[in-house]
């Protein structure tokens, strides 16, 4: 059994490449084996929609495809430019051709390593492309430069995860259907991080700083945060975002 690790930052030696890398250390440790690509080896096109899907796969290298076909689980891993992941690693999902995609498993994660902002809307975003081909997805993993050594373990878990359900016993690979979409749906639905909006984000990203910080701005941080927490749950969102987002730039400090 083959764990396909894709990296979808163009750095190679960033964090993107950090975060597959623990994701693959945890689908070794269960006896996978595991294979590592970068999607800027590639000559990855940008499909412009003019003559429908069936060509889109012609964007794709084919020896890409043939990596993500072959896989028994695949990971994917982008960085997040201005609240979504990176354009080369949305070509690589609009282009790919994955014909035994539906019931593959796989796990994402995103990485947003300035100001932390969507680290939600890009794992997202890779969700999206997860539930569009049936895959059988584990929790994603969202990421910033102020939670990823947290997230690193994480991934590791995550990694062994998928090693151990392509052991499972599942039928014979199947192929895409609308007799899946009650089951899939269901799925997705059970998923963390999904519904999530902007508001969430910067109570995530609060939490994150509140829990590394120790400055003698904590106290006023915790303070917006609990009162951002509270109106959330009173369903009083717009409020609960402006004191979220002060609670965060209470501690943000820049990259």
């Amino acid at each position: 059994m083959v764990v396909l690790g894709i990296v979808g930052s163009p750095r190679k030696n960033g964090r993107t490449n950090r975060l597959i890398d623990a994701a693959l250390e945890g689908a070794d440790s269960k006896g996978a084996e595991t294979k590592k690509i970068y999607l800027v080896d590639y000559e990855v096109k940008q499909f412009k929609g003019l003559d429908g899907p069936g060509e889109a796969n012609t964007y794709c290298p084919e020896e890409l495809s043939k990596l993500a076909e072959e896989a028994e689980a695949i990971i994917l891993g982008a960085p997040v430019y201005w609240g979504d992941i990176n354009g080369l690693t949305k070509d690589f999902m609009d282009t790919v051709r994955i014909s035994n995609s539906s019931s593959k498993p796989a796990l994402g994660t995103a990485i947003a390593g300035g100001s932390g902002k969507g680290l939600l809307s890009g794992v997202q975003t890779i969700y999206h492309f997860f539930f569009h081909k049936q895959m059988r997805a584990i929790e994603p993993i969202p990421v910033s430069r102020f939670n990823i050594e947290e997230s690193i373990g994480k991934l590791r878990i995550g990694g062994a995860r998928l090693a151990s359900m392509t052991k499972e016993k599942d039928p014979a690979p199947r192929k895409m259907s609308d007799e899946y979409w009650p089951e899939v749906t269901a799925e997705y639905a059970a998923l963390s991080y999904l519904k999530c909006d902007p508001v969430d984000e910067f109570i995530m990203l609060a939490q994150q700083l509140v829990k590394l910080s120790t400055n003698d701005k904590v106290g006023k941080a915790k303070a917006e945060l609990e009162k951002a927490i509270t109106l959330t749950a009173q369903g009083k969102r717009s409020d609960a975002a402006r004191h979220a987002v002060k609670s965060y730039q209470i501690l943000y400090f820049p990259a």
